[in-house]
């Protein structure tokens, strides 16, 4: 199988978890037939990954749709084995199932309960989403706050990564990934909200959030909602009660720093998806994840917490 996901030029976690889980569950790529889809949410209609893959078989394991204008469309080249959620399997009619986003799929992996038992180093880490790291200084913001910081480029690589995550007692995370992946190494975490409705758009991050969250019976969840002050904004209005005086930029740095520090220090609600809920996951993607391999001759897998 080939694995389709996005892939970032400057590194993104959560959709370079593909690259790096994939393998360990159903071998290496293998030019065959068959295209694998999992993590992200990247089915919308027009998507440059799938303009190649016309006469593939498109298996879908958990991914998420991505709201557009009109409703995603597919034909019988796809093979939907599940979606992420509710609000992504409503796109269909409710005509596919879902189960949960597919990085509940590593709770498969032989490598599982060493990464989750891993000790704890950090009373509190913080996650910013990718497209924030250009905003702030995150390393230096989490020193101040007495905060561990995780970078959601995953420079130290996916498995470290994920044991940082692990290590860690309560998580903040912008990034929806750093919850997921909180949430399946059961680590309690809160969700922050700065750049994603101007850089994501506030459709998608809702949607996906949403998506997610109610695929894991969490349904009145809180986010830290935070201003991202940018200088077009603010600039003129700085300019002119400054007379050009004052560096507007430097401003309204000040001021969106004050904010995210003033914020971030004050949260209070962690949230983890009950243990039912995560061993009913465990079993249905067990049970997907078997079958996938049977059919493609892929010698059977062992469910790490059976």
């Amino acid at each position: 199988m080939n694995y389709i996901y996005y892939k970032d030029p400057k590194g993104n976690f959560g959709d370079d978890l593909n690259g790096w889980l994939w393998p360990k569950l159903f071998g290496a790529e293998k030019p065959d037939n068959d295209a694998f889809i999992g993590i992200g949410s990247i089915l919308y209609n027009g998507s440059p990954l799938f303009r190649n893959l016309e006469n593939k078989r498109k298996i879908v394991f958990g991914t998420g749709i991505r709201p557009g204008y009109r409703n995603f469309t597919c034909d019988n080249t796809w093979d939907i084995r599940f979606l992420r959620g509710p609000l992504s399997a409503c796109n269909f009619n409710n005509t596919h199932e879902y189960i949960a986003d597919a990085a509940y799929a590593l709770r498969l992996i032989k490598e599982f309960n060493s990464i989750k038992n891993v000790e704890k180093k950090y009373e509190i880490s913080v996650i910013p989403y990718f497209k924030s790291l250009e905003f702030f200084d995150w390393p230096a913001i989490c020193r101040q706050l007495g905060f561990h910081y995780i970078s959601p480029a995953a420079e130290l690589g996916i498995e470290e990564t994920l044991r940082e995550i692990a290590a860690s007692r309560f998580v903040i995370a912008e990034a929806m990934h750093g919850a997921i992946m909180a949430d399946i190494l059961r680590v309690p975490w809160s969700r922050f909200v700065l750049s994603t409705p101007f850089t994501e758009g506030g459709k998608v991050s809702e949607f996906k959030w949403m998506d997610w969250l109610h695929s894991i019976r969490l349904f009145n969840t809180e986010a830290t909602h935070i201003q991202l002050y940018r200088k077009s904004s603010l600039h003129n209005k700085i300019k002119k009660l400054t007379g050009n005086m004052v560096s507007a930029e430097f401003l309204v740095k000040r001021v969106a720093r004050d904010e995210l520090l003033t914020k971030l220090s004050t949260v209070e609600d962690y949230y983890l998806s009950q243990d039912n809920v995560i061993s009913s996951i465990d079993n249905r993607i067990f049970e997907k994840a078997a079958q996938l391999k049977q059919e493609k001759g892929i010698s059977e897998i062992v469910n790490s917490e059976r």
